[in-house]
């Protein structure tokens, strides 16, 4: 059950006469919002009327409260009313035509929340903890300014750089790919190729080595413990890419954070690309690397997915490319983990999953350099 959802039906445990008006008093969230919960909460058994229209806790009411947070619950209903507040002004509606505010997902980086005002259905993300040492919001902010009107992004309605809140509008009947279906990979990678053939002017470059540096300051001032031959493969991957940087590969815009949960898939069967903190000039096949890494595909999946992008078999140069960036990317993003793990947010296996990554293909990337290389000597 929602947080706030549980602080109505305690205030109600409290004050059975209490009217939804006096409730957006005490929590300042709009009057529908509230009744909206009420309702929920009497049609399912945790809230019922006496014969003065009175609301009282029933038993499973009672049994749901066992354990509710009310510090979590104020929180809560702060946060609420602060989007609520923004919302309204955002789409320049009265706070009692907006309702709901449903969490609808907790990632890695953001929570998001479904909300409606008039009729029309939005997303609230609020940046996660700690997501400001992680996430630059001004990058975000520009490269949504730079893909308006595309087509290629969701639509925008309201974003403040600073605090990271952003709200878009609700792309209806839309679902994340389904990374087994080989039609929805075909679209993720359609919808890539046109982002990487577009004329935009990316905003910005994304550059590995300051990022991975950025990360290991942070974790440092967390005093967040490294694996003990992280700097043998952070080596390694230096090496790799002053390699890369030799062959003076063109660039373009990348999404950067090229995932599955970014892709959505429209009823209309083509794919939109979500969230753009990372992204800037890279490599394209950085954005291919990125999908292998999130997806969890093995070797021969991935280059699979390189061949399905660029709708040929690989060159040894552009596999050495490939393998070199799963290598950092997989080291860039052991560090987010552990930074995120310093700071009290644990997801399972991903910081030495996303590490092994980095020694394994740094080490296949290494090898096919070598090939290249000793090809190039005889062929002198």
């Amino acid at each position: 059950m929602q947080t706030f959802t549980l602080t109505v039906l305690a205030i109600y445990s409290r004050y059975p006469h209490a009217a939804a008006g006096k409730i957006n008093h005490i929590l300042g969230v709009p009057p529908r919002m509230i009744r909206h919960e009420r309702k929920f909460l009497g049609d399912n058994g945790y809230l019922e009327k006496d014969e003065n229209l009175h609301w009282h806790i029933t038993q499973a009411g009672l049994q749901a409260l066992k354990n509710f947070d009310r510090v979590k619950a104020a929180e809560n209903a702060r946060f609420l009313k602060e989007a609520s507040e923004i919302a309204a002004g955002a789409l320049g509606a009265d706070k009692d035509e907006l309702s709901r505010f449903t969490l609808m997902d907790k990632g890695m980086t953001n929570d998001s929340y479904v909300f409606f005002c008039r009729g029309k259905k939005y997303i609230y993300r609020q940046a996660g903890q700690g997501s400001e040492m992680l996430v630059d919001r001004y990058r975000e902010y520009s490269n949504y300014l730079a893909l308006e009107g595309r087509g290629i992004s969701d639509v925008v309605v309201y974003h403040n750089p600073v605090s990271g809140t952003k709200i878009t509008e609700f792309i209806e009947d839309c679902s994340s790919i389904d990374i087994d279906n080989p039609r929805h990979i075909e679209l993720a990678l359609q919808a890539l190729r046109n982002l990487h053939s577009a004329d935009i002017e990316p905003p910005h470059n994304f550059n590995f080595l300051k990022t991975i540096d950025y990360y290991e300051e942070i974790c440092h001032n967390m005093e967040a413990e490294l694996f003990p031959t992280y700097r043998k493969y952070r080596a390694d991957v230096e090496q790799l890419l002053e390699k890369v940087a030799g062959l003076n590969v063109p660039t373009c815009f990348c999404h950067i954070d090229f995932v599955p949960g970014n892709c959505l898939l429209t009823k209309e069967g083509h794919v939109v690309l979500i969230d753009w903190e990372y992204s800037g000039r890279q490599d394209p096949i950085v954005d291919v690397a990125m999908f292998c890494i999130s997806a969890a595909l093995n070797k021969a999946q991935s280059d699979r997915l390189l061949k399905n992008y660029l709708q040929r078999k690989a060159t040894p140069e552009e596999t050495a490319r490939f393998y070199t960036y799963i290598a950092t990317a997989g080291l860039m993003w052991s560090l987010w983990s552990v930074f995120k793990t310093a700071n009290g947010e644990v997801f399972e296996g991903y910081t030495e999953r996303t590490y092994n990554l980095c020694k394994k293909y740094s080490k296949l990337a290494a090898e096919i350099f070598e090939k290249i290389e000793k090809v190039g000597e005889n062929d002198k």
